[in-house]
């Protein structure tokens, strides 16, 4: 007896999703499979259509297992890849079967989509099925391949430029339009022409407002009118675009010898360091990661960097100040400790190599490698060891988007030889290396889970510490999210240690992304349900909200210079009393420096018109009940955060709203 089936094909919805080329489809089933259609149609098919085709097939096909796709080129026109969405089949018994494609399928080639259940390896049940999951593997792996860019560092994907992406790793053209990287366009974009950029210092505060006058921006506005003040200073360790160092401090170190006597007209007279220290109001910010790297050359001239140590006090009045600076890390007679009743411009200026060394660690500890790099390593080892069926691809897919496409492109940009850190920053040449490499090598599990690294940084109760608490909701609407997912479909332990597809997938990361290193204590297999679930909020974390606190505040914050200096032109001062007005215009960036940092910081910072914020699953990859009833969930979930995001901020001077749920973009795409 005679089967008719009922195919409806849906195209992408962004632009140049269609294609003009013949489109033909075919069925596989459990118990046979059908002949090959032509998908007839008067018109092409257009981004966000769907076109229905009736397959009569002479012999009941069974559970539709596979939808096959095929794709001819016209002869006398250039090859037009389709992005087809999903594919639904419906037979003569009402039974519906969906399938999620979210691919290109490109030239005259063929896609092979497996219904959309979810479902790990060993639950595939099928001859067909099992060769499906063979051909999809071999294929995904031989696209997607590992490199190494420099030794010491997380290894990469293998692609020199965009082009040699697959084209599912790139960006859509409303996203490339929406995001393109070119410094001298952001220059003009700005308002400094690149051909009039001068190589001269500053003269004064006058004339770098002539360069960076942002006053439309509200924060870059705040910034520049309160960046010398201390209490800003202070706040920008919990709230600025780098709120991740500061650690409490219950012993000072023997590298930084302050006496109580050095810090009391800071700490007031009813209180001593000692006390303060007892009652965990005293903290520390070391740079020591940037000991010994030798400094970038900048246009043939000897630019300068040191690892500084700075001490701050939780006060009464709930402000962090800082009260004692060092510039280098040892001791002596000609390293002096700086304190705020130093002359004015001795403590700008130690202020200043403090927030300098910030900058470097903001942009490529902070920033690159621990939301960037990692999030292309989850990326590359989820596609070379999950496949679509997969929940856990399922899962994160929505969360590595883009985000190979926008690494190729910011190492030709940033970190490439002749790019921005070689032209604009201290840490530029063999000094950027070094620097992800030490960070490596001393980054932990712990430190890439946010309720731990607090606890680690001792930072529980610092007063006013808006990134941590609204950090803390997004984690823990993101693990209740992934728990529900993992109890969906692992019923219990032993179900996550049989699982071999995931346990091959966090064993590549560990070994590709981590080096191996066992004292970092990143996972090389679960046990449990929990172990899972954690391992999974920390990538999604990582993608996500953590990505977006380091990133989106970059213009607010750097915008004005001497805040966020790239480099500086002078060594530190040797003794105190020496120093003037003069002294840091001379050791600030210069002009040339300055507008390409304020060009790339301006492009880095930008939301592209086609992101996918937080919880919103444009690709709807899982089609049961269960798990679009969790996203549901999370959904609601971020809308309460958004809400008390909104009404604690009503009643701050200085906003903090990098982690409004619907300011943060689900994958690191930008």
């Amino acid at each position: 007896m005679s089967v008719i089936y009922e195919v409806t094909l849906t195209t992408g919805e962004f632009f140049k999703a269609g294609t003009v080329d013949k489109i033909y489809v075919s069925l596989v089933g459990s118990l046979d499979r059908s002949d090959k259609f032509r998908v007839w149609s008067l018109t092409h098919f257009m981004p966000g259509s769907s076109k229905s085709i009736k397959i009569k097939s002479e012999n009941d096909l069974g559970e539709i297992l596979l939808v096959k796709l095929y794709k001819d080129k016209h002869l006398l026109m250039p090859e037009d890849s389709w992005y087809p969405q999903h594919v639904t089949v419906e037979a003569s018994n009402n039974q519906v079967f969906n399938f999620p494609c979210y691919t290109w399928l490109i030239d005259d080639d063929s896609l092979e989509v497996m219904e959309g259940t979810a479902r790990k390896r060993h639950e595939y049940n099928s001859d067909i099925l099992e060769q499906h999951w063979i051909n999809e593997m071999g294929e995904r792996q031989a696209a997607y391949q590992w490199s190494t860019y420099a030794p010491g560092i997380p290894r990469c994907i293998n692609a020199e430029t965009i082009k040699d992406l697959p084209k599912d790793a790139r960006f859509t053209v409303e996203r490339k339009i929406g995001v393109v990287f070119n410094v001298d366009s952001a220059m003009l974009e700005l308002g400094l022409d690149p051909l009039k950029i001068s190589k001269k210092i500053w003269n004064s505060l006058g004339d770098l407002h002539k360069k960076c006058d942002f006053s439309s921006i509200p924060i870059s506005a705040y910034v520049a009118k309160h960046w010398k003040e201390d209490t800003f200073f202070g706040y920008q360790y919990l709230n600025g675009s780098n709120p991740v160092l500061i650690k409490q401090c219950t012993a000072i170190p023997s590298k930084f010898p302050v006496t109580d006597e050095m810090v009391s007209p800071s700490l007031g007279p009813s209180t001593s360091l000692q006390h303060e220290l007892q009652k965990g109001n005293i903290f520390i910010v070391d740079y020591e990661m940037l000991t010994g790297i030798p400094a970038h050359s900048i246009n043939e001239n000897q630019q300068y960097l040191e690892a500084p140590m700075c001490l701050l006090y939780s006060n009464p009045e709930n402000e962090l100040i800082p009260i004692a600076i060092q510039i280098k890390q040892e001791p002596g007679p000609q390293n002096p400790i700086f304190f705020p009743n130093d002359s004015k411009y001795d403590w700008r200026l130690a202020k200043i190599w403090v927030r300098h060394a910030d900058t470097q660690l903001h942009q490529l500890v902070s920033h690159l490698l621990k939301t960037h790099l990692f999030a292309e390593v989850f990326s590359i080892a989820t596609l070379r060891k999950l496949p679509n069926a997969h929940p856990i691809f399922k899962l994160l897919m929505p969360h590595l988007k883009f985000t190979l496409n926008i690494n190729t492109a910011a190492r030709k940009l940033l970190i490439a030889e002749g790019g921005v850190f070689d032209q604009a920053f201290s840490t530029g040449g063999i000094a950027k290396v070094q620097i992800l490499q030490r960070a490596l090598a001393q980054t932990t599990y712990a430190s890439l889970c946010l309720p731990e690294d607090l606890a680690i940084r001792g930072v529980e109760k610092l007063p006013n510490y808006h990134y941590r608490d609204d950090a803390l909701k997004i984690w823990f609407a993101i693990n209740r999210f992934v728990e529900s997912i993992v109890d969906v479909y692992y019923k219990n332990d032993a179900s996550v240690q049989d699982d071999s597809e995931t346990q091959e997938w966090v064993a590549e990361i560990f070994t590709e992304g981590f080096l191996a290193r066992p004292s970092s204590g990143i996972p090389t297999s679960f046990c449990t349900k929990a172990d899972l679930t954690k391992y999974l909020t920390m990538v999604i974390f990582t993608c996500s909200g953590q990505h977006t606190a380091v990133n989106s505040g970059q213009f607010d914050w750097g915008s004005w210079m001497p805040n966020n200096p790239s480099t500086m032109q002078k060594p530190p001062p040797t003794e105190k009393g020496k120093v003037g007005k003069t002294d840091i215009f001379c050791t600030l960036p210069g002009e040339g420096s300055m507008a390409i940092v304020l060009a790339t910081i301006h492009l880095l910072s930008k939301t592209s018109p086609s992101s996918a914020k937080l919880g919103t699953y444009v690709e709807e990859r899982f089609t049961e009940a269960a798990p679009q009833a969790c996203i549901k969930k999370f959904q609601t979930d971020l809308l309460q955060i958004q809400r008390e995001i909104e009404t604690r901020n009503e009643g701050l001077e200085l906003k903090y709203g990098y982690l409004l749920p619907n300011l943060i973009e689900n994958s690191v795409a930008i």
